[in-house]
């Protein structure tokens, strides 16, 4: 039996994987167990109720083999290579806003060197994603673009910082959550994916000009995608 946690910061984005999973309830039967928690917005409530699941789990002995964190983001190539609606598997994480405001601008806490940039669980900085066994990976890399996420408390609103963080971590898509999920899975030794859904522009903090229901409807195909997969191979096995 695989168990699988799906974490996502709102409602209507765990409903998407809730809604799938129910769907396949009866073909996951005796193979996969799904969960889901609802972590909140923003990086410490996600690192926290992330964390007390997992933990949870272990305790009661039922720990989970997999996570997933899925929701909704923005791009910051939105007219090119990923427009609304793209599905992402994020390759490695930032916590970009993690530093220091200077006269020249942004500086992380690893270029001031005020953390080692490689140590665990980072590599240059980043937080990059469990890599999985090679017929996992194969599937993974043929269904779903692949980027590189930032995680910032602050939604971006401007132009200039927009610009900053492209040069600065070579941005593909912002979300509020996405390198606590990499942070507690990694210092867990948990392995663990993030998928995101294109729903808007970075720069454009006007809910109602997002196209949320594009993204969410791509989010519930992709998690259908996954929970396939992964039912798929318990039959194999």
């Amino acid at each position: 039996m695989t168990r699988i946690l799906f974490a996502a910061a709102e409602q209507e984005e765990l409903l998407c994987a809730q809604h799938v999973c129910k769907l396949l309830k009866k073909e996951a039967e005796g193979r996969c167990e799904f969960n889901f928690v609802l972590t909140g917005i923003g990086a410490t409530s996600a690192c926290y109720t992330i964390l007390k699941t997992i933990m949870e789990a272990r305790f009661n002995k039922k720990p989970y083999d997999l996570v997933i964190n899925i929701g909704i983001a923005g791009s910051y190539d939105s007219e090119g290579a990923f427009p609304n609606g793209t599905a992402l598997l994020v390759e490695k994480e930032y916590f970009a806003d993690l530093g220091f405001e200077t006269l020249f601008g942004f500086q992380t806490l690893f270029q001031a060197e005020t953390l080692d940039s490689n140590a665990f669980p980072f590599k240059n900085g980043a937080l990059e994603r469990f890599v999985f066994d090679k017929e996992t990976e194969k599937f993974l890399t043929s269904k779903f673009n692949s980027g590189t996420g930032v995680t910032v408390q602050t939604i971006t609103g401007s132009k200039q910082r927009k610009e900053e963080l492209i040069e600065l971590f070579h941005a593909d898509v912002e979300s509020m959550e996405g390198a606590s999920a990499f942070y507690v899975c990694l210092m867990e030794h948990l392995p663990f994916m993030e998928i995101r859904t294109i729903s808007n522009s970075v720069g454009e903090s006007d809910r109602s000009k997002w196209d949320a229901a594009k993204a969410l409807s791509s989010l519930k195909d992709s998690v259908h995608i996954i929970c396939n997969y992964y039912i798929s191979l318990r039959k194999t096995n």
